[in-house]
C-alpha cells in the first residue's frame, strides 16, 4: 500500500482482513481494492477521501454496516454489490449520484436514508435489495434509472419527488409488496415494464405530463382493480395491462390508441368517452365473439372498419351504447348509427332509462326532433 492510496485488487479475497482502518494519509482507494473480502466485518474511512474506485467492496458478504466519508460525490459502480449482510449505510449529503449496481443484491439492507443533494439513481442501483421496505426519493432527483429498484420484494412505500420526469425501464418491476404509487404531475416518461409484476399495486393515477403508457408498464399487476386513462394519453402500448386479473373497471377516451395493449382482457365495466360524451357498458362474464367485436371496434380508429365491426355485433347491450355514443358525437357522419337508433328507438330508450342515462337520452330526443 502506498502512502496516499490503496491499490487496485490489493486485498482481493484476503481472508485475514476482518477489521480495517484506512490511514489518514490515504486519499484514494482504487478499483476492486477489497473485492470478495468475505471476513471483513468493520471498515473505517479517513476523514477525507478524494477517490473511491469501482467495486471496492463488491462481495464483502460479511460487512454489516458502512459510513461513507464527507465530501464523497458519488457512490461508484458496484461499490457494495453482493454485500449480503449490509444492513445500514450512512451516506453523506455531498453524494449526488448513486451509480450502476452500487447496492445490487444487498439482501439485508432494510432501510436507506438518501442524501438530500442526490440527483441521480442509476441502473440497478438497488436491484434485489429484498429487505428494503421504504424509499423516499430526494427532491432533486429527476430520473430513476433502469431496474433501479427491481426485485425489491419487501418494498411497500415509494415517495417520488415533485420534479421527477423519467422512470426508466423495469425501475420498480417485481416489487411484490408495493401497494400504491403517486405520480407527480412532472412525470413525462414511464419506461417499459416500469411496474411489471407489482402484484399488490391497487391504484394508479396517470399524471398530466404522460402522453403514452409504455409496453408492459403494468403487466401482471394482479391487484389493480380499476384504471382511468385520461384524454391526454395518446397511446397505450402492447401488453401495458396484460395479466391484470382484477382489472374489472376501465375508463378510456376515443382519442387513445390501444390496439393490442391487452387492456380489455379482464374488463367487466367499460366507460367510453368521446368528444365530451360518455357511455357505460357492462361486459358479460363469458366472453365470446361479440365481446371481441366490441373491443376491436373501440381499438380501431378507421371509420370504415368501425362500421364493419358494428354491423357484425349482435348483443344490444353493446350495440346500443356504441350507437348512442357515435350518434351524439358525430352527427355529420353517423348514418349507420343513427339508422340503428331510429329503427330500434324503443329498445334504445328502454336501455338508457334502465341505465339512468338521462343525459344521452336528452341528446337523442333533440336529434330526433
Amino acid at each position: 500500500m502506498q502512502d496516499d492510496r490503496i491499490g487496485a485488487w490489493q486485498y482481493f479475497r484476503d481472508l485475514s482482513v476482518s477489521e480495517f482502518t484506512v490511514p489518514g494519509t490515504v486519499n484514494r482507494i482504487e478499483n476492486h481494492a477489497f473485492y470478495d473480502c468475505r471476513t471483513l466485518r468493520q471498515f473505517a474511512f479517513p476523514e477525507h477521501l478524494e477517490t473511491l474506485g469501482n467495486s471496492v467492496f463488491m462481495k464483502c458478504s460479511g460487512l454489516p454496516e458502512i459510513r461513507l466519508p464527507e465530501g464523497l460525490e458519488e457512490i461508484p459502480e458496484e461499490s457494495f454489490s453482493g454485500c449480503f449482510s449490509l444492513r445500514k449505510t450512512e451516506i453523506p449529503d455531498s453524494v449526488h449520484t448513486i451509480c450502476n449496481r452500487a447496492f445490487y443484491h444487498c439482501a439485508s439492507l432494510s432501510e436507506i436514508s438518501f442524501p438530500k443533494n442526490l440527483k441521480s439513481i442509476e441502473f440497478s442501483a438497488f436491484e434485489r435489495c429484498i429487505s428494503l421496505k421504504e424509499a423516499v426519493i430526494p427532491e432533486q432527483v429527476t430520473e430513476i434509472g433502469t431496474r433501479a429498484f427491481s426485485g425489491c420484494w419487501s418494498l411497500t412505500s415509494v415517495q417520488l419527488p415533485q420534479k421527477i420526469e423519467k422512470i426508466r425501464k423495469w425501475a420498480f418491476s417485481d416489487c411484490w409488496c408495493l401497494e400504491k404509487i403517486q405520480f407527480p404531475e412532472s412525470l413525462t416518461e414511464l419506461g417499459e415494464g416500469a411496474f411489471m409484476n407489482c402484484t399488490s399495486l391497487k391504484q394508479v393515477r396517470i399524471p398530466a405530463g404522460m402522453t403514452e403508457i409504455s409496453r408492459n408498464a403494468f403487466l401482471g399487476c394482479a391487484s389493480l382493480t380499476q384504471m382511468h386513462i385520461p384524454e391526454h394519453v395518446k397511446k397505450v402500448h402492447e401488453h401495458a395491462f396484460s395479466c391484470c386479473k382484477q382489472l374489472k373497471k376501465l375508463a378510456i377516451h376515443d382519442s387513445t390508441e390501444c390496439g393490442s395493449s391487452g387492456l380489455f382482457d379482464e374488463i367487466r365495466l367499460l366507460h367510453l368517452y368521446r368528444n365530451g360524451c360518455h357511455v357505460r357498458i357492462e361486459i358479460q362474464e363469458e366472453k365470446g365473439s361479440d365481446e371481441n367485436l366490441l373491443f376491436r371496434f373501440w381499438a380501431e380508429k378507421d371509420t370504415a372498419r368501425r362500421k364493419i365491426f358494428f354491423r357484425q355485433l349482435h348483443n344490444p347491450a353493446y350495440k346500443i351504447p356504441l350507437a348512442v355514443l357515435m350518434t351524439v358525437t358525430i352527427p355529420e357522419d353517423n348514418n349507420i348509427y343513427k339508422k340503428y337508433i331510429h329503427e330500434n328507438f324503443k329498445d334504445v330508450s328502454k336501455f338508457l332509462i334502465q341505465n339512468h342515462d338521462e343525459d344521452n337520452m336528452g341528446k337523442l330526443l333533440m336529434l330526433e326532433t
